[in-house]
């Protein structure tokens, strides 16, 4: 119907908006209707506003991230152009110093993107003799045997 599903997070304002609008008469309908979230939605959020007392000060856990978005994505870069730099090598050569993420830090990030640090096996390359080989045993095993001539 043109609701988010899922969880949601409210900005303060748009909590600060909902409580004021509700304190003015607003219907939950046109609350809905304004923020793009369901009734229930909004009635939750009110019903856990009056039980905690407007917007609870939680201090957040963990320390804030030491990288941002756009050195993440320069790291990415950089490992998808020449996929046998390790962590250390990115660390070492490509960081500026100022604020210079670890390796962890680095490596964390690669893995967040699916980049375990493998590098795929060498594979030799098959010679035209084992292909046709190949192609011939791949013939010989759908259709059955061939007779050869030489007997």
């Amino acid at each position: 119907m043109g609701f988010r599903h899922g969880v949601r997070n409210l900005t303060i304002q748009q909590q600060e908006t909902i409580v004021i609008g509700r304190a003015r008469g607003q219907t939950l309908f046109e609350l809905e209707k304004q923020f793009n979230i369901s009734e229930s939605g909004i009635s939750k959020f009110l019903k856990r506003w009056t039980d905690q007392g407007g917007v609870p000060k939680v201090p957040k856990s963990g320390s804030p991230r030491s990288t941002s978005r756009l050195f993440d994505r320069s790291i990415l870069r950089l490992s998808r152009v020449n996929p046998s730099l390790t962590a250390v090598n990115i660390e070492s050569e490509h960081c500026d110093p100022n604020p210079k993420p670890s390796v962890c830090t680095i490596r964390r990030r690669l893995q967040a993107a699916g980049l375990n640090g493998r590098l795929p096996d060498k594979k030799p390359i098959i010679s035209t003799k084992n292909r046709k080989a190949r192609v011939e045993w791949a013939k010989d095993t759908i259709t059955g045997p061939r007779k050869s001539g030489k007997m």
